[in-house]
């Protein structure tokens, strides 16, 4: 990054070439060869198809696109992005979210600033924040007739307490599998 800011140091031969040739090509991808040129609010292309490419090498082959990745300066920031994008509506028609209970701090505020109903679904703490599918349908059932919902919020299941956790769910049935 030192060297996408400071583009005199494309020439300094203590960095290793690999870092001066990844710096070129970035700034090549820039509008003006500059880092604080404008971008796409979805981020540089040439950036997303790196993640996409990685994304892709990672899971083995299963595809990725760079049209289908959203680079934000923060996981608050693109959540409201998102959020305001499924927003709309007042009353029954008020957009709503399924969200976990307990949920991060910070989602409650987000959505209420949003103009959207948070739909809360208990999370089996007994189990490992379970999710229960019977609970889901539950919380959908009856949030409909006060709003519209339209998503459903999933984060770390270790995130509402800290610490880490396996995520199982449960169907109806109460047969067991691991998403």
């Amino acid at each position: 990054m030192a060297v996408c800011l400071c583009p005199e140091l494309l020439s300094d031969e203590h960095l290793p070439l690999d870092v001066r040739l990844r710096a070129l090509r970035l700034l090549e991808a820039c509008d003006g060869e500059s880092v604080g040129s404008y971008t796409a609010s979805s981020g540089l292309p040439h950036v997303r198809q790196t993640i996409a490419e990685f994304i892709m090498k990672r899971d083995e082959g299963v595809p990725a696109y760079a049209k289908n990745i959203f680079i934000s300066s923060g996981a608050q920031r693109a959540l409201m992005v998102i959020v305001k994008l499924l927003s709309g509506g007042e009353g029954r028609l008020q957009t709503g979210v399924l969200i976990p209970h307990p949920c991060p701090h910070g989602l409650l505020p987000l959505l209420d600033e949003a103009g959207v109903m948070a739909v809360p679904y208990r999370l089996i703490e007994e189990e490992n924040w379970a999710v229960d599918l019977s609970e889901l349908e539950r919380a959908l059932t009856t949030s409909r007739g006060r709003c519209e919902p339209r998503a459903i919020y999933i984060s770390n299941p270790g995130n509402p307490t800290g610490r880490p956790a396996h995520f199982t769910a449960r169907k109806p049935n109460s047969a067991r599998y691991q998403p």
